[in-house]
């Protein structure tokens, strides 16, 4: 069980997450998965659809995910889709 920290920047759109999506799901461990956002300038619904899908596989995997340093829009996303729950630690 090894724990693995994702750092990602820069914009996580619709116009831009596609080029991350192989780094992303190659990240996932049965340990903790830390996804560090502190670098990402700009995120909006298709940045919770991946931690969404990070989720479902670290679950499947018997890990956890840890989000870290999510930007004020991603939190607010969270809290209006009920997303707190699926992603165990959002913090900005």
């Amino acid at each position: 069980m090894a724990d693995v920290t994702l750092a990602l920047s820069g914009a996580l759109t619709m116009l831009e997450i596609a080029p991350q999506l192989p780094r992303v799901r190659a990240a996932a461990t049965s340990g903790t998965l830390t996804v560090d956002l502190a670098a990402v300038t700009q995120c909006d619904s298709a940045a919770l659809s991946l931690l969404f899908e990070l989720a479902r596989v670290q679950a499947k995997r018997g890990g956890r995910l840890r989000v870290e340093h999510a930007p004020p829009t991603l939190a607010s996303l969270a809290r209006l889709y009920g997303a707190e729950t699926l992603v165990e630690e959002l913090t900005a």
